[in-house]
């Protein structure tokens, strides 16, 4: 699209609408630039890109103007960009910068949607200053540090203790076995007398140990035997 003062370039993305300002504007350009300008982005779009990086305003009421479309199209529940990346354009919008939205181009636009978010949050990144936080940011994020090296720290503390505690049950069933051997070995040394006598035939039912736990059971036992005999 075009007018005989003004250049005006309109490029439809479907919810992006671009729109490309160019040429000196001065005050005689102002009311068609309106006219064309409302008129534009009371149509259909979500982001209206406005690229002026081969502009030249001559008057400081283009920004007044700016502003007005602005507020029109957040009405709308839509999104105004300016697209340009020159000094001049830079110091023309200078005292609105924090009010605009200002990129190189409409990728650039496309592609800062993560760090839009982040600096949402209070996180900044620059490529001369690195990544900065804010205060809030960097105590919430000293906090959450300092709570997951608690959390760390008592997760490990807990698997000491299963270990300790796993360790005492392996040395208390360890001690145990030491002690049935103690036994189990004194049974067998205690009938030895019995065994030259021949009163002793079989040890295995004493070996077996529980099955005769005492002398006047298995003495009970070699009477009954000889009686079924």
């Amino acid at each position: 699209m075009s007018a005989d003062l003004i250049n005006i370039q309109v490029e439809d993305f479907g919810n992006d609408v671009e729109i490309t300002l160019s040429g000196s504007l001065g005050v005689f350009q102002l009311p068609a630039v309106r006219e064309k300008i409302e008129m534009l982005t009371d149509g259909p779009g979500v982001f209206f890109f406005l690229n002026v990086e081969r502009a030249r305003f001559k008057t400081n009421e283009y920004l007044d103007l700016f502003l007005e479309v602005l507020d029109r199209v957040k009405a709308k529940n839509s999104s105004l960009i300016l697209v340009f990346s020159n000094e001049e354009q830079k110091e023309y919008f200078s005292k609105y910068k924090n009010i605009f939205e200002i990129y190189e181009s409409r990728s650039a636009y496309k592609e800062s949607g993560l760090m839009k978010q982040l600096s949402q949050v209070g996180v900044h990144y620059g490529k001369k200053t690195g990544l900065r936080l804010s205060p809030a940011v960097a105590i919430a994020v000293i906090v959450m540090i300092v709570g997951c090296a608690i959390s760390l720290f008592m997760i490990i503390a807990a698997q000491g203790r299963d270990i300790a505690d796993k360790q005492a049950q392996i040395i208390a069933l360890q001690s145990q076995k030491d002690r049935y051997i103690r036994e189990i070995d004194k049974l067998e040394s205690s009938i030895g007398p019995l065994r030259k006598l021949g009163v002793v035939q079989d040890t295995s039912m004493l070996s077996s140990f529980g099955v005769i736990q005492d002398w006047v059971s298995y003495l009970e036992y070699l009477e009954n035997t000889r009686r079924e005999k």
